[in-house]
């Protein structure tokens, strides 16, 4: 997950402007962070799903581990990061080929 945030972090300077909006972040994560994270709760306690000790970091809530809150936060965070770095690229080719045009 580091590692994600590593890599999609530099996008905010090439225009996705996500970071600059906690709220809309809030919005568009937070409710369905909570639907998974109960849907995962649910499995742990009817014991269909589990965590292995072994891989994780041994901190958790309601059977919930850390690492899987985090996962819940991240993943979107670095989905939405891409999504509109690509969405400002893209306006920006817009603008740039329309300029080409006028000027022509």
């Amino acid at each position: 997950m580091a590692g994600c945030l590593l890599v999609v972090l530099p996008l905010e300077c090439l225009g996705a402007r996500v970071l600059r909006e906690p709220g809309r972040i809030a919005a568009a994560v937070l409710p369905v962070a909570l639907i998974f994270l109960v849907w995962d709760a649910v499995a742990v306690w009817a014991e269909v799903w589990s965590f292995n000790p072994r891989y994780t970091l041994g901190v958790s809530l309601a059977g919930i581990v850390l690492e899987e809150f985090l996962f819940f936060l991240v993943v979107p965070l670095c989905a939405l990061l891409t999504y509109q770095s690509v969405e400002a690229l893209t306006r920006r080719g817009r603008r740039a080929r329309s300029d080409v045009e006028v000027h022509r």
